[in-house]
């Protein structure tokens, strides 16, 4: 009884792990999408000027810097995404892990792009060089949107990489991170010896 209490805290330890990794992931893009949501509810048309007496722009922009420092490190987004992954294999869940891997780095980079993109109006300058400046709802929003230019050279560059780790670690996370079946309990393998011993 004590090795199953062991194994299901174990199992909610790497439970934890995953659901703080894909936290850390998508959170400052679900905060990115709150703002832009806002301006939706508000009915606010892109444009320099303030959303209904609201400088939502500024609040966009933090929200974006946020984000952005989460997808656009490399090397971050990928280990986060690697461990939350490890830890749902942990937990027995190999579809989990392996879906976590294929899709969180491409969330937390296509969620912030898709609200730069829905946000744009005619004099509003996106552009990988960083050239030219947009101001949206009463702020500047400077590299916050000149980053999201840059996102498709960042996917091509990590899209290898994470499908490599799909592929090899779902194979391992199959074989060994499977829900193992149930031993029978004693009380079934007695019922069951006594069963065969009546039909002798």
């Amino acid at each position: 009884m004590e090795g199953h209490e062991d194994i299901q805290r174990h199992h909610h330890t790497a439970l934890t792990v995953w659901a703080v990794c894909v936290a850390i992931v998508l959170v400052p893009s679900i905060l990115v999408w709150i703002v832009r949501g806002a301006g939706y509810a508000e009915q606010c048309v892109p444009g320099p000027d303030l959303c209904r007496g609201m400088m939502l722009g500024g609040g966009l922009r933090d929200t974006l810097a946020l984000a952005w420092s989460v997808g656009t490190d490399v090397v971050l987004l990928v280990g986060l995404s690697f461990l939350a992954m490890a830890a749902a294999f942990v937990a027995r869940k190999p579809l989990t892990g392996t879906l976590s891997l294929l899709f969180l780095p491409f969330l937390a980079l296509a969620l912030p792009s898709l609200a730069v993109y829905t946000s744009k109006y005619d004099d509003c300058a996106v552009s990988s060089d960083g050239i030219g400046n947009c101001r949206l709802w009463g702020a500047d929003m400077g590299m916050s949107f000149h980053t999201a230019a840059s996102v498709p050279d960042i996917v091509l560059g990590i899209a290898p990489y994470c499908v490599a780790l799909v592929v090899m670690m779902g194979i391992i996370g199959w074989f060994f991170a499977r829900p193992r079946p149930r031993k029978p309990t004693a009380h079934a393998t007695a019922h069951m010896r006594q069963f065969y011993d009546d039909g002798r």
